[in-house]
């Protein structure tokens, strides 16, 4: 490798030499807010890269000091988005969180980096990065509350990353992020609502959604993902998600 590539390099990362790397990324030596070591993950420098174009992306916005009591306010707010996922959704909840001080990007997955989405906390500012991989409204927004769930619950020095082995520790709050998307998009309670019709049609899911405020996607995805539907039923409601204008 050349020593401009190097360089160049280097300064994307926001390092001065190659041991800096190692120390920030991948041995944890140096006092920063991110906490994980990118040595546990089989694609250590894609899923570098990954993180740090989106802690870029997010230097691009000015933001209130975090208010936890705010985020928790806009949780209604934010899943009335989801319901009515308009054209201009991520703008939207980039606006909401942003008050409350959150920062949401997007970052297309990169070849090694095969992620959903990552929340940590960038100096005194949680960072929400998603890839919308899949390209599917169901599975974006899932994937959106459960990072909220990190931000709500675990604190500044959890790190939350796909691919990458948790202690069991870890796992509980893993678990605890996916019990609270559930309940924001589609919750088991109203899920069992749902599955106590004998015969069930989407127009039946349709009238759901709108009774729960959800997407019928979140509905239609849960029992494609759970085999209650064949996955033909509903793919109308399980719309492409084009984040192309936020990269």
């Amino acid at each position: 490798m050349g020593a401009d590539k190097l360089d160049n390099i280097l300064a994307y990362f926001g390092v001065s030499n190659a041991s800096g790397f190692t120390a920030f990324y991948m041995e944890q030596k140096v006092p920063v807010s991110f906490r994980i070591s990118l040595s546990k993950t089989k694609k250590p420098f894609a899923f570098a890269a990954w993180l740090r174009q989106g802690e870029l992306q997010a230097n691009k916005f000015d933001t209130a000091l975090y208010d936890k009591a705010k985020l928790k306010a806009a949780l209604p707010k934010l899943k009335a988005i989801m319901a009515a996922h308009p054209d201009n959704f991520f703008q939207q909840i980039q606006d909401v969180c942003l008050s409350a001080g959150v920062k949401v990007v997007y970052t297309p997955c990169l070849s090694g980096a095969a992620v959903h989405g990552s929340t940590r906390w960038v100096g005194d500012v949680p960072l929400i990065q998603l890839s919308a991989r899949y390209k599917q409204n169901d599975i974006f927004w899932f994937t959106f509350f459960h990072e909220i769930a990190h931000i709500l619950k675990h604190g500044k020095k959890y790190v939350a990353l796909e691919k990458v082995d948790y202690d069991e520790e870890e796992q509980i709050k893993e678990q605890e992020a996916d019990d609270f998307a559930v309940e924001w998009t589609f919750s088991k309670k109203e899920e069992a609502e749902v599955l106590s019709n004998e015969v069930l049609y989407v127009e039946d899911i349709v009238k759901y959604a709108e009774k729960f405020g959800t997407h019928p996607a979140m509905i239609i995805g849960r029992f494609h993902h759970k085999k209650l539907l064949h996955y033909s039923v509903g793919r109308e409601f399980i719309k492409p998600i084009d984040l192309t204008n936020y990269e």
